[in-house]
């Protein structure tokens, strides 16, 4: 496994750590976290098989323009994480939307509001919480890819 693509997968790893971490502490226990995934299981799934899967590539993307086109490494690791986190948002999101989002969409909720509810609202408190793990560790994967150059 090429090095970018290995420090990505670790990347998403640590920031599901961390988001975990997240979770127990603002509920003060588990129940915040055994709530989020007995309700949303399989758009859980889809979106981590989604983190990873992204983390593949964008982990190698990462890697060729750090190594070959010498990009800021700290930069592009941050951007690159980033986008992997909205990219799972996105697929996680259009779980539920499909599930339930769709029979929603009626005379009185109309499709903006679902909009809303299945993708804004997720991408902003993910990235609420998770944007400063995300650029930290972000910002770490692409000096990591640079120093093992």
């Amino acid at each position: 496994m090429k090095k970018g693509i290995k420090l990505a997968y670790t990347g998403i790893t640590v920031n599901i750590i961390i988001a975990i971490i997240i979770m127990i502490a603002i509920h003060g226990d588990y129940s915040g976290l055994t709530d989020v995934v007995s309700d949303w299981p399989l758009s859980l799934g889809v979106g981590i098989l989604a983190l990873y899967i992204s983390g593949k590539y964008i982990g190698n993307k990462m890697e060729f323009l750090i190594d070959h086109k010498k990009w800021n490494s700290i930069l592009v690791g941050i951007i690159g994480s980033l986008i992997i986190l909205i990219i799972g948002i996105g697929f996680g999101s259009t779980v539920e939307f499909i599930k339930e989002g769709i029979e929603n969409i009626d005379s009185e909720y109309r499709l903006k509001n679902t909009l809303i509810d299945y993708y804004a609202k997720p991408i902003t408190w993910i990235l609420l919480f998770g944007i400063i793990p995300t650029i930290v560790v972000g910002g770490i994967i692409g000096y990591a890819i640079k120093k093992k150059s």
